[in-house]
């Protein structure tokens, strides 16, 4: 009798605490919030990889969430690289995001390897493998959670206090919420922040403070425009 596969599962960051409604201290907040829903993503095709069979619809199913999941990573790093990083480092100095920027360089070979895996197994090119599967994303994740768990240290709001105008971190807001609007997929977006958001520990209320969305009743666009800079949206293929 074979052994059991191992199982390697990847802890979530902590929450900063703060005021979500603060400008500056729900910075840092949400984004922890968005990486651990990235790490949750990771998790759950790591975990679930163990009760799919090749051939059969649900295992069809499970590639094609994982291919969500990696495409909300894509548009998560796209957002910050051409969109957000460019113009804080404006505020914060030449080369105050670089580390970031270095970070993503980091994660993008086996982010690829993985991806190309992926395809193959969709496409029906490759043998579904159990630990071929998982070894791929351990070596991706291991990469790919100190640089999520360090990003967030960029974004300290003494920092961002320092250097940042409150009016024109509202004004570069709104200029995402326009952009994550018109590119976001209500069909595919949806599933991937639900299911692996944590209403519990990594909630939109923080401290016993709440993203004034949930007081106007529009709990869904906290997802999208509460996300702001960070939410990527969810590719169509």
């Amino acid at each position: 009798m074979s052994a059991e596969p191992t199982l390697k599962l990847f802890h979530c960051l902590p929450v900063p605490t703060g005021n979500i409604n603060d400008i500056y201290e729900m910075q840092p907040i949400r984004m922890a919030i968005l990486h651990n829903i990235i790490l949750r993503g990771f998790n759950s095709m790591i975990y679930y990889s163990g009760e799919v069979t090749a051939g059969t619809k649900k295992y069809t199913s499970f590639l094609s969430y994982c291919n969500e999941v990696i495409n909300f990573v894509h548009h998560h790093h796209s957002i910050e690289e051409t969109l957000f990083f460019p113009w804080l480092e404006t505020k914060l100095g030449e080369g105050a995001m670089g580390g970031n920027l270095e970070g993503h360089e980091k994660f993008r070979a086996p982010l690829a390897t993985f991806e190309e895996l992926l395809a193959n197994l969709r496409g029906g090119k490759a043998t579904w493998d159990l630990d071929t599967f998982r070894n791929a994303l351990y070596e991706l994740v291991e990469v790919l959670r100190p640089h999520l768990e360090e990003e967030i240290e960029t974004l300290r709001p003494e920092k961002l206090k320092d250097h940042v105008p409150a009016d024109e971190f509202r004004t570069k807001e709104k200029e995402a919420e326009k952009v994550i609007m018109k590119e976001t997929s209500l069909i595919k977006d949806l599933p991937v922040l639900f299911i692996n958001g944590d209403s519990v520990n990594g909630a939109w209320c923080v401290d016993g403070h709440c993203n004034d969305f949930f007081s106007r009743g529009q709990k869904l666009r906290v997802y999208f425009t509460g996300s702001l800079l960070y939410h990527p949206p969810l590719r169509s293929s």
